[in-house]
């Protein structure tokens, strides 16, 4: 009997760092040492380590859970009645939640070309799962691969993080764009403008490079806005 104050003990530390893990790796990402991850969970750094041998040790294990519902998610589109909006709508879910959270960026972001984990292999399984649905549907370039994705994915979880200001999202809508097959970008619609196609100010021919769509700046964001949805 007297051992079992000190298992109920033991995993409440337990408890208590990887709570203090996973907002130390959220603010700061996988630099955060040991120490301070003790410090926040109120145990010695001898506690710490007694659980976790190394940090990245600690590391995998809080991310794990925050991996699977990644995972859940991508599953759970994989019968959307629009793969497009599915493939779409979910690379800017994970964008958004790498953005506050430095740990999954960290986590998505790394062994890309090594062995990988479980976790991560289950993520980028079910990540090809929607990109082949929405590449059979044609809202997809025929010749993109998964890691392509996986490593447009990483670089918008970094620009969207540094991005200064808003709009943010701006970064992620760009690669997405680029992912677009032909037909869905309308890259064979004339390009011969004459007036802004929102407030239909006559345009100034440019001398050189693409002919000119809108009057301005805010008028491109107008544009931007009224998209419609991938189809």
């Amino acid at each position: 009997m007297s051992g079992q104050p000190q298992r109920a003990d033991a995993r409440r530390n337990r408890d208590r760092i990887l709570q203090a893990a996973f907002e130390a790796f959220a603010v700061d990402g996988h630099l955060v040492p040991l120490d301070e991850i003790a410090r926040r969970a109120g145990v010695g750094a001898g506690t710490v380590y007694r659980n976790f041998a190394t940090k990245e040790a600690l590391f995998k294990a809080v991310v794990a859970d925050r991996i699977d519902r990644i995972v859940d998610e991508a599953q759970s589109l994989l019968h959307a009645a629009d793969p497009a909006e599915a493939f779409y709508g979910y690379l800017t879910w994970v964008v958004e939640r790498a953005m506050i959270n430095h740990a999954i960026c960290d986590a998505l972001s790394t062994d890309l070309d090594d062995d990988k984990t479980r976790k991560d292999t289950e993520f980028t399984t079910a990540l090809d799962a929607l990109l082949r649905k929405a590449q059979a549907a044609g809202a997809v370039r025929q010749d993109v691969t998964v890691q392509e994705v996986r490593t447009l994915l990483v670089g918008c979880m970094l620009m969207e993080r540094l991005r200064p200001q808003p709009p943010r999202g701006r970064m992620t809508t760009l690669a997405c764009d680029a992912l677009r097959s032909a037909t869905k970008r309308n890259e064979t619609k004339p390009r011969n403008e004459t007036r802004c196609e929102i407030c239909a100010t006559p345009l100034t021919p440019a001398p050189t490079g693409r002919p000119a769509r809108y009057c301005s700046p805010s008028c491109r964001q107008k544009a931007h806005r009224r998209r419609p949805k991938p189809t």
